[in-house]
């Protein structure tokens, strides 16, 4: 779905509308008769709260009048209330029209032209968490346009790069970050550089800078993530252990055979994800599993013990006792500082096959983000850039399950992982993260053109 921000863009027309219009959206919410001069002593509040309200809308697009006075009266010393917030700002709505009352919220002046947008908002609000920075952070964003990451600045220099410094290049690149930043893909992405006659000189380009997009869009604050970036709400959302996937507990879903496949192809199961799940050969074998997970458990205990991530100890045993996000912040230690593989082996007694397996890991893994294109029977396809930065193709097995059965979603898929060598094949480190991006035709298109000319490179099914 669009995002409201983009629906109603087209509303924009500046920081400050028309007295009429000003008067005519105050009055449908405001009684005239309520705007009374500012008690005495409170101008200084008032002048603080104006630019909470400013700054407030600018991140979350709207918020309740109860929360605004919440976050208000524990960054202050001096507080309010929700009455006093609606005497005090209510001479600056009229006056002004950069934020407004609707109900019992302050909402963003983008919504006073069709204020069911903002209903739509709250909706999307509704189960997440709010982002609330720290006072002197906060106000930073009484600025409309400011952002406090630089990933939108290496676009920009990108595009300088890769077009020169002119009108068209300026223009374009703001039209593609609001198209970006508030849209739902980036199916329009040709056609806005070709408005403004931008052409990339190769895919190798072209993809670098759909790279450089997909990071930015997923590093902005947005209005209905509550002021949350893609990335940073990811984030909070993995902690659930909603979206970071440890296969030992995988619950599968039953699908009859002639359901819909989970995986999204259209194809029924029986003709798709089946042939996957009957043969058991896109996964490790019962004993290829339990070796790795042993492996895995050893160095993630020797992790913990080694730089004191958590309280609980982590046995090298399967199944493991510790549970999957307690393991998972050893692991960002570990690939933080992979050396420690060398430290526990050297440190540490064990079987000659397990210090073979983590020495290529130590060497040998690989991580980042990856495409996943296709589920064939024996692995999933996954599109990703070698050593050298060419596009190269790889196979990649799951561990008690397949990748297919474990993401169940439509392709092309964005994923973060470890890719890691185990016994001739690629498997992953226990976790994956699916990123919550859907890819209209145009994306699919350019996914398509990278695949075919990786292909005549062949699937690479070994890192070592």
């Amino acid at each position: 779905m669009r995002s409201t921000q983009s629906v109603i863009v087209a509303f924009r027309s500046g920081n400050n509308m028309s007295e009429e219009n000003a008067k005519k959206i105050f009055e449908q919410y405001n009684r005239t008769s309520d705007i009374v001069r500012c008690p005495n002593g409170r101008a200084v509040t008032r002048k603080l709260l104006d630019s909470y309200a400013r700054a407030a809308v600018n991140l979350y697009g709207i918020i309740s009048r109860e929360d605004f006075v919440d976050i208000f009266n524990k960054q202050n010393i001096d507080q309010t209330t929700d009455e006093e917030i609606y005497i005090l700002l209510l001479p600056l709505v009229l006056k002004d029209g950069g934020y407004g009352f609707y109900k019992g919220y302050i909402v963003h002046y983008l919504f006073f032209d069709n204020f069911k947008y903002a209903d739509y908002l709250l909706k999307h609000q509704a189960d997440k968490p709010r982002y609330i920075p720290e006072k002197d952070e906060f106000l930073k964003y009484v600025i409309e346009d400011y952002a406090d990451n630089d990933h939108w600045r290496n676009v920009r220099r990108f595009m300088w790069d890769a077009f020169g410094y002119s009108k068209n290049t300026s223009e374009g690149y703001e039209e593609v970050r609001s198209y970006i930043t508030y849209g739902d893909g980036i199916r329009e992405l040709g056609p806005i550089l070709d408005s403004h006659h931008l052409v990339f000189d190769g895919e190798k380009q072209l993809q670098e800078f759909i790279n450089l997009i997909m990071i930015a869009k997923n590093n902005t604050r947005i209005w209905e993530n509550n002021g949350y970036t893609p990335s940073e709400l990811h984030e909070i959302i993995s902690k659930r252990n909603e979206n970071i996937v440890k296969f030992p507990t995988l619950q599968r879903p039953r699908v009859g055979r002639n359901d819909p496949c989970p995986c999204g192809s259209g194809k029924k199961y029986k003709k798709c994800c089946a042939m996957v799940d009957d043969t058991k050969s896109a996964q490790l074998s019962s004993d290829e599993c339990r070796l790795f997970y042993e492996t895995w458990y050893g160095i993630m205990g020797f992790v913990n013990e080694r730089m004191g991530v958590i309280k609980a100890k982590i046995k090298p045993e399967y199944p493991n006792a510790v549970n999957d996000m307690m393991v998972h912040k050893v692991r960002e230690v570990l690939w933080k500082k992979p050396e420690l593989i060398d430290e526990y082996i050297n440190e540490t007694e064990l079987p000659q096959e397990k210090i073979d397996i983590l020495k290529l890991w130590r060497t040998k893994h690989k991580k980042g983000m990856l495409f996943v294109l296709e589920y064939r029977p024996e692995y999933a396809v996954v599109l990703t850039s070698d050593e050298q930065g060419q596009d190269r193709l790889y196979g990649i097995k799951g561990i008690s399950n397949s990748v297919a059965n474990t993401l169940r979603r439509g392709l092309p898929a964005q994923i973060e992982t470890v890719l890691l060598p185990f016994k001739g094949k690629i498997i992953y480190d226990s976790f994956i993260s699916s990123m919550q991006i859907g890819f209209a035709e145009g994306a699919k298109a350019v996914f398509r053109e990278m695949y075919d000319k990786a292909i005549k490179h062949g699937i690479i099914t070994s890192l070592e």
